[in-house]
């Protein structure tokens, strides 16, 4: 039985653990970061929270005997570099599963900018903007000349008022067309500053801005980590199959180059 590490947060990563652990060739664990206070459902074992940098990560790996480690985290989340390095050390194969970005055209156009001190700077004075960036980038927008932000957060988040016009909105994805319509209409969005995540599950708050003459403004992803990298589920099942069928590393490596 093959003993996989699934580093979660994502919606591709729920799907992978219910394949994995509807079969007996694997023995999969979930883990999440616990960012979120009410956490998806998962159909294997999870564990929730860090593992104490690097260094615990790596205990980790050879205290639980971990054989693979699939790094389903989110297209901009910091840890697949540690997670590479982790693995590479101890000779653990790794797979980084990441949805497709998505591509402008078909009467859907945005401005891509490189970060999101880029977005913040990207909105003019007197914008009303609504930020699906994420609740830890609001700091980005500290000194923005906007005249409302709108950060959308699954959780309220604590601390200090982050900005003269900043909003939290609570709300939990995903949403249809006619949510994100009514969201943005109702706040009098003029820009909508997003992360180019991918997927189907978000993409309804672009075909909505778009129908409404609502800027776009696109973070583009940071670079991808070298190795093993699939963009869908299937894919990343075969991987992980071919390995069960008793290919060694180099081959699956081999197989999927980033």
């Amino acid at each position: 039985m093959i003993r996989i590490l699934l580093l979660a947060g994502t919606a591709e990563a729920r799907l992978l653990a219910a394949r994995l652990a509807a079969d007996p060739r694997f023995s999969v664990t979930a883990s999440l970061a616990g960012e979120t206070r009410e956490p998806a459902v998962f159909a294997c074992p999870l564990r929730i929270g860090g593992f104490g940098g690097e260094a615990g990560l790596m205990d980790h790996l050879r205290e639980s005997a971990v054989d693979v480690v699939v790094d389903a985290t989110h297209p901009f989340a910091r840890y697949p570099v540690v997670v590479a390095r982790c693995c590479d050390r101890l000779g653990i194969p790794r797979l980084r599963l990441v949805r497709r970005p998505w591509v402008s055209g078909a009467g859907v156009h945005w401005r891509e900018v490189a970060d999101l001190a880029a977005a913040a700077a990207a909105l003019p004075s007197g914008a009303r903007a609504l930020l699906s960036t994420g609740r830890k980038s609001r700091h980005a927008f500290a000194a923005s000349p906007a005249a409302w932000l709108g950060l959308r957060v699954i959780d309220p988040p604590g601390g200090r008022s982050w900005h003269p016009a900043g909003v939290h909105l609570v709300q939990r994805p995903p949403f249809t067309i006619e949510q994100e319509t009514e969201t943005l209409t109702r706040h009098a969005v003029t820009h909508l500053v997003t992360r180019n995540s991918g997927g189907s599950g978000g993409w309804s708050k672009i075909v909505a801005a778009s129908s409404l003459g609502v800027a776009i403004v696109m973070v583009a992803r940071p670079p991808p980590v070298p190795g093993p990298t699939v963009e869908t589920v299937d894919r990343a099942f075969a991987w992980l199959a071919s390995g069960a069928g008793g290919h060694d590393d180099a081959r699956l490596q081999g197989e999927y180059p980033c």
